[in-house]
């Protein structure tokens, strides 16, 4: 996603991407641990560290485009 292209849209498709992406290792990482397998699904799990990063991220920014479009709304129009 380029900066030129940051938008709403753009911002909940990549949320929903990373989300996605990380609920299948967050699965994988569940699916090792119930078979015993603990050490392999707690090095799955660290993989969840990134995308929940770049997902907190995104959020942010799309939270600030809220804000700044509840802004833009509620200032007084300044034309003559």
């Amino acid at each position: 996603m380029s900066a030129a292209g940051l938008s709403i849209t753009s911002c909940l498709t990549e949320i929903s991407l990373r989300l996605s992406k990380a609920a299948a290792i967050a699965k994988a990482a569940v699916t090792c641990a119930e078979s015993g397998a603990e050490r392999e699904a707690l090095r799955i799990a660290m993989d969840l560290d990134e995308l929940l990063h770049e997902t907190e991220t995104l959020h942010g920014a799309l939270t600030l485009i809220g804000r700044m479009s509840t802004a833009d709304a509620a200032r007084p129009s300044l034309s003559t």
